[in-house]
This record gives structure tokens, C-alpha cells and sequence, in this order.
């Protein structure tokens, strides 16, 4: 027989797998009890991106990390997050350009230049200053120097952003370059380093100015010989070591690097202890000439990096460093070159530097807590670091991909507070209201969104702001509040239409979960009632109306629904609304008054409809779904073997629905329920298709837990006890796997009569579950019992009692506990105190086993009227009287 927990397992595992066709279907035809996760409800008739956008803060914190990362000097890992965030639907469109442009400008520092122009000719944004820059840049860098002079002719540099404006000073320091104005090029490299926004961004513009060197022209044999002659004649010398370098890079151009470095790795042998600076020249040409992948260069950079004279030299090399880090592990090789300079005796000159670039390298490899460690090092080391900001971000990003969503919120009210005003400002005011609302903390997530409103984020669009604000109050309970907001924004113009559906939507869900059907009916009528007015567009009257058939469906009023849904249906027809927003209404109205007439018995009916709905729909979701629907119907009338088939067909056809796998874990419920061993094989080859055919769909779990239990029905325990211990060694993490363990102990139980070690096994893993405190209190009351049982049945009615009475005292003479019980823990509360009762009738100790008994009177468990029946063989004839 089936344990009662069992039973509760399989009806919670049916409400997670609505839930989970929930998630997938728009459509929001299993609406049930309102979901407490941190997001935003998945609203009916509404677009994939609308749904998206209702969440903003994740793009917020990819396009900080992204940038957090170029400007330490990992523009591949840029790239890279860039690239991902333009697949995001959350990305606003406003945001696109922007995320764009930096995409770009990461490609050109990592060298990519076809990948960079290639994103250059992809660009859909406007052609504006930041645009015609990094095309001017692009074109400078490709050598096309009259392209280069036109994009920069386009550029009003007023129009740039400020950390755009030392590009500028260093496109045209390039152009001077190519025309051979030595003068106007180092004055124009000068500015682009005194007008970088930080030190990174200086390093960055250093290093690129001392890449000069290395894109002239091709050198003629007597430049070359000149340059030779003068290194020759003035060796040890400044002059020598200045024409080192013209001959090097004149070498280099030639495309004889070997030649190159060998002749500026012999100059460093002559270079005196007091020109140092004159050395880390050279080791910074010798690692531009190898290239900043190479060996020989990486070599020379973390020489600098570590001897380095001047900080700026030294931070210049860092950046190259890193910049030319691509790997995981030349990643962990950096992070051991910068440990071993950060734990050094004397501190180092550019400790700051070193600790956030070891950030961001641990960063790039997932690795947070290296990440974490190290930003919190820098903060509490310097805590008036110009880094701050930077070590802040990379904070943010940790706690936001290890879903720490308060200690997000607390780092973004941080980084707010270093920021200037301006737009990541602003922005990060939404992030940290969108931190507080995942964080489950919907009171301040109000407060933060209602300031966020008041900033008015330029690319966050302020409808969904609202959205998010009237959602944080709906979450917080305070219904009222919300539905007056929304009352209020009814007629701004930036409240769209596709936010207010979604407001609307989770405020009167909520209301119906609270029992506040009357007032959730009686909100949708007032809103249908003011149609005629510009309140409510024709987009979102179409929705209510919608909504108002699917509340008189759940509500019990299947006949309302049917007439609701023929007026939705026949005001479809002249409804200006989007083509594929009145085809999905169209689908969901006919399927829900499918359901309708399937519930009032009008069963033909509700078949007819149902085809025609798959003819006029095909392959559409709501056409699929309605076989599920067929299905339950069938199932209700007995027809297990059609519900059965319906489904199999179903999955036959659409086998890439998102609907598949959840069809054929009904289809094998069906199957299990007409109860032959040869039905419950069925059942099990089904759950085998979904397992093998689906292996990464959530319900993969819980196929693998009903085929353990499958097996156990037809007696074949050791093939079950494999299943559960596969499930409990390989997905040892899902928040259910106490059923395995549970699943696995019974099975051990019911091996124990051929082997009484299985009884102590099971027993083992019964007591684990009875005192383990976050298992449910109903699984850890049945655990007891099933452990207490298991000693009865190795002859140890001591140890039983003792477990048995351990249970009644822990989990119902404790009122906290007794408090959590749900009706299956009292079930078995009730037989835990009557077998208890038995073993101290058996031990003859009637006086106790008498309290047992009054206890499942006094408590009103399960089972009383066998309680009573065994009291009255305790009393005599006399008191037996009536």
C-alpha cells in the first residue's frame, strides 16, 4: 500500500508540473495559487519581449561587468558578455546602440578588427557622434586614412560621453601618424592620456601611444642603416638606446620581429642601474614587437609589472598583460603572478591595480569567491581607492550570479553613492529596486522603484517601472494600494499598454488567491464598464475581456464563461488589434469555452470545438495544450486508456512541444491508474521515453521517481532501489530529493524480510529524516513512524517505543510543531500513537497504552473510532453499561 506522503508527494509533484506548464504557456490556462518567486507572474496574451522587460535588472549588471572588464583590460571577456547581452530580450531597445558601440570598441582593443567591422556593418542604431567615432577608429586602424578623416569630420565631440572624448584626442593622434605630423600626433596622444576618465583608461591610451613606434611605414635600407650606425656609435648612451628602438621597430615593420627583439634584448644588457626608465622602454617594445599573446611578451610585461620604475609604466604593462590573457589557464597563470606580487615584504606601487585585475580574471572564470575576495580586499584596504567604483561592480556582479539579491541591493546602494549623476545612475537605481523585489523584500522594492520612476532611467522604459511598482505592492499584500496606482497612471501616456495588461493581470490573480474573487470580478467589470473612454485601449479591453471569462470559469460559473467567451469572440472581429494578438485570443477564448462545455457535460460540443480549434490554430500552443484538455476530460469520464492514447498521439505529432514531456508524464499516470501489471509497464516505458527524449526538462525528476515507484508495484525492488540511488547520487542538489531517500528506505523495508540488513538500512535512512530540520515536517513525522515500525519488525519493541513516543512528543505534544502539521502528518501521528498503544498492550503495560489512545481522542486525529474501540476492552462491564 501506497503511504500517505507518498500520495501528497505525487499530488505536489502535479501542482510543480502545472506550475511548470505555466511558465512555458502564455496563455495562463492553469491559473492556480498565486507563485512566490522573484519575478514577475508570466501574464496571458502577452509578448515574449514585454514579458522580458519586466525584469530589467540583469542586463544592468552584464553591461557593468562587461565594462568593468574592458576597462581592466579583458576586452575579449567584453566581447564576449557584450555579445551575449545583445541576445537578451530583456535589453532594452534604447540600449541596444549603446551595447553596440561598446561591442565594437572591445573587438578593436582585442585586436579583432575584421570581427569589429564586421559589428560596425551589422549596426541598425543612429549614426551619431559615438557611432561616426568608432568607425572613424575602425577605418584608422584597417589603414583606410581618408575614411578614417571623414568619420572624424562627422564627430561633434560636445556630443561625446566623457569617456569617448580621449578617443577622440586618439583618432586623431593616428591620423597625424599616417600623414607624418610627428608634432600634432604626440600632442594628440598627450591629451588622450590627460582626458582619460581613469587610470586603466590612461594605461590604455599610454600603451597605444607607444604602439606608434611600430605602425609607420616600411623604412628604407638607409633609414635602417642610420639607425644602426647611431646604436652602434653611441652605445650605453641615450641616443643609442632611443636608435635601438627606431631600428627595432624598423625591423619589426619589416616584419623581422626575431631580428627585432634580439637586438633589444641585447641593448637591455648595456643599460646602466641608473636608466631604468630607458630599460622598461625597451622591455615595453619588446613585448609589443612578440605581440601580447606571446610568451616573450608576457614575459617582458610582468617583468615591468614587477620592477617596473614609474607606476604609470607599470600599469601600462598590467593592462597589456591582461589584455593579452585569453585562456582559463592563462588567467589562473596571471592570478598566480599578481598573488605572488601582492603578498609581497613592501607594498606594492600599484597594489590597488593588481588586486582588482585579479578580480576580474577570477571574475572571468566564475570563480566568486576569489572575486569577492579580492574587491572587499581593495575596499577595505583603500577605501578612498579611485578603483572603488570598479571594485564595487565586481561585488555586484558576484552577489547578482550567486542570486544574493540582498547583498546586491546593499553594493548597489553603494556604487549609487560614488557615481555622479547620469545615466549609471540612474540605472543602478533600478537595479537596486529590481535587487530588493528579487530579493523578496517588496516593501522597499515599492520605495526603490517609486525613486527609480523619479530618476527616469533614459533606456528603461518608464511603463515598466510602473509595472514592476504596482507588482512590488501586490507581492507586499497591500492590493488596495496597487489597484490604486493603477488607477492613477490609467490615463499617462507612458504607461503602455502591454505593462498595464501585466499589472492588471498579477493584481487580480492575487486578489482571487486572497479569496477576493468579488472584488477581482468587480475590478475587471469597472474597467470593461469605461471601454468607451481612452482609458482603456482596445488592446487591453480585448485582454479584459478575456480575463473576465477565465475569472467566471474559475469561479465555478462554467455556463457565465460560455456566453463570456462568445462575446470576446464575436467582438474579435472588428477589434483594431495586432494580427497575432487577436489570433492568440481567438485560440485561448475557443479553448476556455471548450473547457466550459466540457464541464457542463455538453461533451460533443466541447469535442466539436475543440477540433475546430486545432484546424483553424495548427501547431499553434493553445492547439496542442487542447489535447491535454481532451485528456483530463476522458480521464474524469474513466476513459483512462483514450486519456492515454490522446496524449501518446499528442506527443507523436508535436514531439517539440514544451508540452511534450509534461503530456507523457500524464499519459503515464493514466496508464497506472487502470492498474494491470502490463498498465503499469506501459507506464514505465512511457517515463522512459520522456527521461531519454528530454533529458534536461525539469520533469526528468520526477519521471525517475514515479518509475521507482512503478517497479515497486510489480515487486521488482532491486531495479527500483537502483532508480532511487541514482537519483540521490546524480541529483543530489533538486529541492525534492528527500522523496528519493524516502522512496529508497521503503524499498530497503520491504526487502527486509529476505534480508534483515535492509531493515537496518532503512531504518538508518528513516532516522536521518525524522531529525533532519529542513525536511517537511510531515515527511519527518512519517520517517519516525517508519523507523520505530521497522525495530518492531527486528524484534526491538523497546527501541520502538522509545522512537514512537520520541515522535508523539517531538511533532504533537510540541505545540510549534504540532502547528506545522498538515493532514498527512496527522495521519500518521495517529498511527504512530495506536501502534505505540499495541506494543505497550503486548509489554503489558495497559495504563500507558490507554494514554496512547486517549491522546488520538483528545487531538481529534485519524483513526479515533479505533481508539475508542480499543479503550472499551479496558473497561469492565459495569462502565460498559449505557
Amino acid at each position: 500500500m501506497r503511504s500517505l506522503p507518498v500520495v501528497a508527494a505525487v499530488r505536489t509533484i502535479r501542482a510543480r508540473m502545472k506550475s511548470v506548464v505555466r511558465a512555458v504557456l502564455s496563455l495562463g490556462l492553469l491559473w492556480g495559487a498565486p507563485l512566490r518567486a522573484q519575478t514577475a507572474s508570466a501574464s496571458p496574451l502577452a509578448s515574449e519581449r514585454g514579458a522580458a522587460e519586466a525584469a530589467p535588472g540583469a542586463w544592468i549588471v552584464a553591461e557593468g561587468r562587461a565594462a568593468s572588464a574592458l576597462q581592466s583590460g579583458f576586452p575579449a571577456t567584453a566581447a564576449v558578455i557584450y555579445r551575449d547581452l545583445l541576445g537578451d530580450l530583456s535589453l532594452p531597445a534604447a540600449a541596444k546602440p549603446r551595447v553596440q558601440q561598446a561591442l565594437i570598441t572591445a573587438l578593436l582593443d582585442a585586436g579583432e578588427l575584421a570581427a569589429a567591422e564586421r559589428e560596425l556593418a551589422a549596426y541598425d542604431g543612429p549614426k551619431d557622434s559615438p557611432y561616426r567615432l568608432r568607425a572613424g577608429l575602425v577605418a584608422a586602424n584597417a589603414r583606410r586614412v581618408a575614411a578614417a578623416k571623414a568619420e572624424l569630420s562627422e564627430v561633434n565631440v560636445e556630443d561625446l560621453p566623457a569617456s569617448d572624448r580621449p578617443w577622440w584626442h586618439f583618432l586623431q593622434a593616428q591620423i597625424a601618424d599616417f600623414d607624418g605630423e610627428v608634432a600634432r600626433a604626440t600632442n594628440q596622444y598627450e591629451l588622450a592620456v590627460q582626458a582619460a576618465v581613469s587610470e586603466q583608461q590612461r594605461a590604455r591610451f599610454t600603451l597605444g601611444q607607444a604602439q606608434t613606434l611600430l605602425r609607420g611605414g616600411t623604412p628604407s635600407e638607409q633609414e635602417l642603416a642610420a639607425w644602426r650606425r647611431n646604436l652602434e656609435t653611441f652605445a650605453g648612451q641615450r641616443l643609442g638606446f632611443d636608435s635601438a628602438r627606431f631600428y627595432a621597430a624598423g625591423l619589426a615593420r619589416l616584419g623581422r620581429q626575431s631580428e627585432a627583439i634580439t637586438t633589444l634584448e641585447r641593448q637591455l644588457l648595456g643599460v646602466p642601474p641608473s636608466e631604468r626608465n630607458v630599460a622598461d622602454q625597451i622591455r615595453l617594445l619588446i613585448g609589443l614587437i612578440a605581440g601580447e599573446t606571446n610568451p616573450t611578451a608576457r614575459r617582458a610585461f610582468r617583468e615591468l609589472v614587477r620592477n617596473g620604475l614609474r607606476p604609470e609604466t607599470q600599469r601600462t604593462a598590467l593592462y597589456a598583460l591582461a589584455r593579452g590573457t585569453r585562456s582559463s589557464a592563462e588567467r589562473e597563470q596571471l592570478r598566480r603572478d599578481l598573488t605572488e606580487l601582492i603578498g609581497g615584504v613592501q607594498l606594492h606601487p600599484i597594489i590597488e591595480d593588481l588586486l582588482l585585475v585579479r578580480a576580474q580574471a577570477a571574475l572571468a572564470d566564475k570563480r566568486f569567491n576569489e572575486a569577492e575576495q579580492d574587491a572587499r580586499l581593495l575596499l577595505d584596504r583603500f577605501p578612498g581607492s579611485p578603483l572603488k567604483a570598479a571594485a564595487l561592480g565586481v561585488r555586484l556582479a558576484v552577489a547578482w550570479e550567486a542570486r544574493l539579491y540582498r547583498t546586491a541591493a546593499d553594493v548597489s546602494t553603494q556604487l549609487r553613492a560614488v557615481l555622479p549623476p547620469g545615466r549609471e545612475r540612474s540605472e543602478l537605481g533600478v537595479l537596486l529596486a529590481e535587487a530588493f523585489f528579487r530579493s523578496g523584500d517588496f516593501k522597499n522594492a515599492a520605495d526603490a522603484y517609486e525613486a527609480a520612476l523619479r530618476e527616469a532611467p533614459q533606456v528603461v522604459p518608464t511603463g515598466r517601472l510602473i509595472f514592476q511598482r504596482v507588482l512590488s505592492d501586490v507581492r507586499a499584500e497591500r492590493l488596495d494600494e496597487a489597484a490604486r496606482l493603477l488607477d492613477e497612471m490609467a490615463g499617462n501616456p507612458v504607461f503602455d499598454v502591454e505593462s498595464r495588461w501585466q499589472a492588471e493581470w498579477n493584481l487580480v490573480r492575487e486578489m482571487q488567491a486572497r479569496g477576493r474573487t468579488v472584488d477581482a470580478m468587480g475590478r475587471v467589470g469597472r474597467l470593461l464598464g469605461s471601454a468607451a473612454t481612452t482609458t482603456v485601449p482596445d488592446e487591453l479591453r480585448i485582454r479584459l475581456l478575456w480575463l473576465r471569462a477565465k475569472l467566471s470559469y474559475d469561479n465555478g460559473q462554467p455556463a457565465v464563461a460560455v456566453e463570456q467567451a462568445d462575446e470576446l469572440l464575436a467582438r474579435l472581429g472588428g477589434a483594431q488589434i495586432d494580427a497575432n494578438l487577436n489570433a492568440e485570443v481567438a485560440g485561448t477564448a475557443q479553448l476556455l469555452k471548450a473547457q466550459a462545455l466540457l464541464d457542463l457535460g455538453r461533451d460533443a460540443e466541447g469535442a466539436a470545438l475543440l477540433e475546430k480549434l486545432r484546424a483553424e490554430h495548427r501547431n499553434a500552443k493553445v492547439a496542442v495544450y487542447s489535447f491535454i484538455v481532451q485528456a483530463a476530460r476522458q480521464a474524469q469520464r474513466g476513459q483512462l486508456a483514450a486519456a492515454q492514447k490522446t496524449l501518446v498521439d499528442m506527443v507523436d505529432t508535436n514531439s517539440g512541444s514544451e508540452y511534450a514531456p509534461f503530456a507523457l508524464y500524464e499519459a503515464a499516470v493514466y496508464a497506472e491508474r487502470q492498474g494491470l501489471d502490463r498498465n503499469l509497464s506501459e507506464a514505465h516505458n512511457i517515463l522512459e521515453k520522456l527521461v531519454k527524449n528530454y533529458p534536461n526538462d525539469e520533469l526528468v525528476f520526477y519521471a525517475r521517481l514515479k518509475q521507482g515507484d512503478l517497479l515497486r508495484k510489480l515487486n521488482d525492488f532491486g531495479p527500483a532501489r537502483l532508480v532511487y540511488e541514482d537519483l540521490i547520487n546524480n541529483r543530489g542538489q533538486h529541492p525534492d530529493v528527500l522523496l528519493a531517500h524516502h522512496a529508497l528506505a521503503a524499498t530497503l523495508f520491504a526487502q527486509g524480510a529476505g534480508n534483515p540488513g535492509n531493515y537496518e538500512a532503512a531504518g538508518a535512512i528513516y532516522e536521518r529524516l525524522r531529525d533532519l530540520p529542513t525536511a517537511p515536517t510531515d515527511l519527518r513525522v512519517e520517517a519516525g513512524y517508519m523507523w520505530g515500525y521497522a525495530q518492531a519488525r527486528r524484534g526491538q519493541p523497546q527501541s520502538a517505543q522509545t522512537i514512537f513516543w520520541g515522535v508523539v512528543d517531538a511533532f504533537l505534544l510540541d505545540v510549534t510543531k504540532a502547528a506545522q502539521l498538515g493532514a498527512t502528518g496527522r495521519y500518521w501521528i495517529s498511527r504512530t500513537l495506536l501502534e505505540l498503544g499495541q506494543l505497550l498492550e503486548d509489554g503489558g503495560k495497559l495504563d500507558e497504552a490507554q494514554r496512547a489512545y486517549q491522546l488520538v481522542i483528545e487531538h481529534d486525529l485519524g483513526g479515533a473510532a479505533q481508539a475508542k474501540a480499543k479503550l472499551e476492552r479496558f473497561r469492565t462491564p459495569a462502565e460498559a453499561k449505557p
